[in-house]
C-alpha cells in the first residue's frame, strides 16, 4: 500500500472518529454542566429598602456556659459558695474537702457572709501545721500564662499562712503563692497573687488552704487568666468583634422576669448571687445559679469593647413599673439623678444612652416567671411602659408577641389594641426544633437536612401573614415593627419529655433545658437554616430592624469555648461572613429555580435557591448572597445584570464544605469561607453553587 493511501486512511479515520465523538458528546449530558440550573435578573437601580444591620445581632443570656464558662473568664464555679451541697460534705458545690478530715472541719455559713448569702468555714484545728482547705477542679490551665487569683477571708484568731496552689490532677504543684494573714478583728480582707503555672494542665486543680489553728471563712474566691479584659475572655472578645454583632440582648430570655437588677451592681464580690429561673438549681452549669458578676456595668462595658448597641430585656414576670424606671434611669439619667448618682458611684460617670429596651419574655407561655394573658399582659405592660419612658422619652420599647404559638391572632390582637401606642416593636421568638425523636434525625440524615434547611421558606410565609394582621389591627396608626428577638436552630435528638404521676413533661423538659444547656455544637446543617434565615430577615428589612441570634457562646453559639480555646462555630461563620459581605440596601431580584417538597411536614415549592441582590452603603459595590439548597447537587446561577456593559472582576466567598452535617472544633476548621477572584465578568455569566453552600459574589458598581 502506497504511502498517499495510508495518510489518506489514517486521515478518514481520524475524521471519522472526530464525528463519533460530536454525536456522542450532542447526545450527552455536559460533564462540565450541572444537573441543575436556575436564573437570577438583578436590577440595582431599583431600591427596594434598606437592610437594618440590627438584624445580625446576638444574644448573651444567663444561661448554660453562655455567661459563666463563656464570654466572663472566670474559671472557679460557685465562687462565692451559694448553699449547694448535694453529697453533704458540708461544701458548697464543686468545692472539695481534703481527703484526711482528721483535723479539719467544714460548713457552709449563713451568718457570716460578704454578700448576704452564705461563706465557706473552714475550721482547722490538732497539733499540726499541715495545709488544710479546700479545693476544686473541672478547668484546664496553660503552662506560662499568668493567672490571677485571690480570695476573701476572714479569720480568728488570726495568724498563721494561707496558700494559694494550683496543682495536676495528681496533687502535684506547677505554682503556688502563701501570703501572710494579717486580720483586722472581725473583718473581711482581700488576699490577691498572681500564679503561673510551669506546665500545661488539664483537669487543674484550684487549692486554698491554711496552716494554722483556728476559724477561717472563705467568701468570693475567684481565678481568671491574667489577660482578661475587664473580666471577659480575651480570646471570645476577638471572635465577638470579628463577627461584628451591631447590638446584644440580655439578660434573657426566662432569666429576665425574675432578674432583679439592683443586685448586681456595686462592688462586684459583694453581690448575692441568684438561681437562674426558670431552669434554676440544682440543673444547669454551676447549679443554676448566676453569681452577679456579669451586671448592667459589666454587660454595657462589653458592648462597648465589641461596639455594639445594648438591647436590655426588663422584668416583667416579677418586676414593677418601678423596678423598670429606675434601671432606665441608672442607664440614662443624669449624675443629679437619684439613680444616675448610684452609677456615678459605681464609677460610671457619663450615661449609657441605652435606647433599646424590651418588657419581658414569652409570657403567654406556662413555663414563664410571671405567665398571664394577652389582656393581663396589656395592662401590666402600658403601666411599665409609661414608668420607663417617664425616666427617658427617647427609648424605644419591644413588647410580647408571637407568630404562630399558642395563638397569635387573639395575642397579638389584645395586646396591640391596648397597648399599640405604647409599642415600638412587638417581640417574636423563632426556633426550628423538628422533632423528640433520636432514631429519626440519626437515620434519615437527608430528610432531616431537607426539612431544617427549608423550614425559613415557611418562617417568613408566616412571618409577612403576621405584619399583615398588625397592619390591620393597627389601621393607619403607626406601624409595629417586628423584633426577632430570639432566633436559631436545633435538633431534639432525645426521647420526648413524658407527663408522670411524679413529674410532668412539662417539668421534665425545663429540667433538660437546665441540665443540657442546649451545649451542641451545630453543624453545617444548622448553618444553613442560619444563612436562609438572614437572607429572610434582609427581605424583610423594612419590618424588622433587629433579630437576635440565640446564643453568642456555647449554647446553640456562634462560639464555642473550654477553659483555654475558643472558636467560631459553623453557624458562626455564617453571622461573620453576612455580616462583612452584604449591602446595606435591598435591590430588585427576580429568579427561576427548580424547588422540592418536604412532605412529612406537607411543605411545598421550597426552591433550591435562595437569593437576594444588595447594595452597599457608599453605592459602589453589589452583593449578591445565593444559597444553594440541594443536598448533593451543585447548581448553575444564570445571572443577568443588564445594567453592566462593561466586563468587571468579583470577589466570590463560598462557603461549601463537603458533607452538610460538617462541623468545627477546637483546632480543626472544616467550615470556612473561601476566597476566589472571578475574572471577566459582564453582564450575563453564569455562576456555579455547589452542593449546600453559601456564596456572596461582591461586584463593582458601574
Amino acid at each position: 500500500m502506497s504511502l498517499r493511501i495510508k495518510t489518506l486512511q489514517s486521515f478518514l479515520c481520524r475524521v471519522h472518529f472526530i464525528l463519533l465523538l460530536g454525536l456522542f458528546m450532542v447526545g450527552a449530558p455536559n460533564a462540565a454542566e450541572a444537573q441543575i440550573r436556575a436564573k437570577l435578573r438583578v436590577d440595582p437601580g431599583t431600591t427596594l429598602h434598606s437592610i437594618n444591620p440590627g438584624i445580625y445581632g446576638q444574644f448573651i443570656e444567663h444561661f448554660g456556659r453562655v455567661v459563666n464558662g463563656g464570654v466572663w473568664a472566670e474559671l472557679l464555679r460557685n465562687r462565692k459558695f451559694y448553699p449547694v451541697d448535694p453529697d453533704r460534705t458540708n461544701l458548697a458545690d464543686p468545692w472539695q474537702p481534703e481527703h484526711d478530715r482528721n483535723a479539719v472541719s467544714y460548713v457552709i455559713d449563713p451568718s457570716i457572709s460578704l454578700d448576704g448569702i452564705s461563706s465557706q468555714r473552714v475550721t482547722t484545728f490538732g497539733n499540726t501545721h499541715a495545709w488544710r482547705g479546700i479545693h476544686q477542679t473541672g478547668f484546664d490551665l496553660v503552662g506560662g500564662k499568668e493567672y490571677v487569683a485571690y480570695a476573701w477571708i476572714l479569720t480568728r484568731p488570726g495568724g498563721g499562712n494561707v496558700t494559694f496552689r494550683l496543682e495536676s490532677a495528681e496533687g502535684v504543684v506547677a505554682a503556688h503563692v502563701e501570703v501572710s494573714l494579717t486580720p483586722a478583728a472581725g473583718e473581711w480582707k482581700k488576699y490577691e497573687v498572681r500564679l503561673t503555672p510551669d506546665r500545661n494542665l488539664q483537669s487543674a486543680v484550684f487549692h486554698l488552704a491554711f496552716d494554722s489553728t483556728g476559724e477561717n471563712w472563705v467568701a468570693a474566691a475567684s481565678l481568671m487568666p491574667g489577660d482578661n479584659v475587664q473580666g471577659f475572655r480575651r480570646d471570645v472578645l476577638e471572635l465577638v468583634k470579628a463577627m461584628g454583632p451591631p447590638i446584644i440582648r440580655w439578660p434573657g430570655g426566662g432569666y429576665a422576669d425574675c432578674y432583679d437588677w439592683r443586685k448586681a451592681i456595686g462592688p462586684r464580690d459583694m453581690r448575692p448571687p441568684n438561681p437562674i429561673l426558670p431552669y434554676g438549681q440544682p440543673y444547669g452549669y454551676d447549679h443554676g445559679i448566676d453569681p452577679s458578676d456579669v451586671g448592667t456595668d459589666e454587660f454595657l462595658t462589653f458592648c462597648r469593647l465589641i461596639g455594639a448597641a445594648p438591647y436590655i430585656n426588663a422584668n416583667f414576670g416579677s418586676g414593677s413599673p418601678e423596678m423598670a424606671a429606675q434601671w432606665v434611669e441608672y442607664c440614662n439619667g443624669t449624675a443629679e439623678s437619684a439613680w444616675g448618682q448610684r452609677r456615678v458611684a459605681n464609677g460610671h460617670m457619663e450615661p449609657y444612652g441605652v435606647k433599646n429596651w424590651a418588657v419581658g419574655n414569652e409570657i403567654w407561655g406556662s413555663f414563664e416567671i410571671g405567665a398571664m394573658t394577652a389582656e393581663g399582659y396589656a395592662t401590666y405592660f402600658q403601666a411599665i411602659a409609661t414608668a420607663m419612658r417617664a425616666a427617658d422619652p427617647s427609648i424605644q420599647i419591644t413588647a410580647v408577641g408571637q407568630i404562630h404559638d399558642p395563638d397569635p391572632k387573639v395575642w397579638n390582637e389584645t395586646v396591640l389594641r391596648q397597648a399599640g401606642q405604647q409599642i415600638d416593636l412587638l417581640s417574636v421568638h423563632h426556633y426550628f426544633t423538628g422533632s423528640f425523636a433520636p432514631s429519626w434525625w440519626h437515620n434519615n440524615p437527608l430528610e432531616a437536612y431537607q426539612e431544617v434547611v427549608a423550614e425559613p421558606t415557611m418562617a417568613e410565609r408566616r412571618a409577612r401573614e403576621g405584619l399583615a394582621i398588625f397592619d390591620r389591627i393597627t389601621g393607619n396608626g403607626k406601624k409595629i415593627q417586628l423584633a426577632y428577638d430570639e432566633w436559631s436552630e436545633w435538633a431534639w435528638q432525645v426521647p420526648p419529655p413524658q407527663d408522670s404521676p411524679d413529674r410532668s413533661g412539662l417539668n421534665k423538659f425545663i429540667d433538660m433545658l437546665g441540665s443540657t444547656g442546649l451545649d451542641e455544637n451545630q453543624t453545617w446543617r444548622d448553618a444553613m437554616f442560619n444563612a436562609r434565615m438572614l437572607q429572610m430577615l434582609m427581605r424583610l428589612g423594612d419590618r424588622v430592624p433587629l433579630a437576635i441570634r440565640t446564643h453568642i457562646v456555647n449554647s446553640l453559639g456562634s462560639i464555642r469555648t473550654d477553659s483555654t480555646r475558643a472558636y467560631l462555630t459553623a453557624p458562626g461563620k455564617v453571622m461573620q461572613l453576612y455580616r462583612w459581605h452584604s449591602g446595606a440596601t435591598l435591590v430588585k431580584s427576580e429568579q427561576q429555580s427548580p424547588d422540592f417538597d418536604v412532605p412529612a411536614q406537607g411543605w411545598k415549592g421550597i426552591s433550591y435557591l435562595d437569593s437576594n441582590a444588595s447594595v452597599s452603603p457608599d453605592g459602589k459595590k453589589l452583593f449578591l448572597n445565593l444559597v444553594n439548597l440541594h443536598a448533593s447537587e451543585s447548581l448553575d446561577v444564570e445571572i443577568d445584570i443588564p445594567q453592566f456593559s462593561q466586563s468587571h472582576d468579583g470577589d466570590l466567598w463560598q462557603i461549601a464544605p463537603d458533607d452538610f452535617m460538617s462541623t468545627n472544633d477546637f483546632g480543626v476548621t472544616n467550615v470556612d469561607p473561601a476566597h476566589e477572584v472571578k475574572k471577566g465578568l459582564g453582564g450575563h455569566f453564569t455562576l456555579r453553587l455547589p452542593a449546600h453552600s453559601v456564596s456572596v459574589l461582591e461586584l463593582p458598581m458601574q
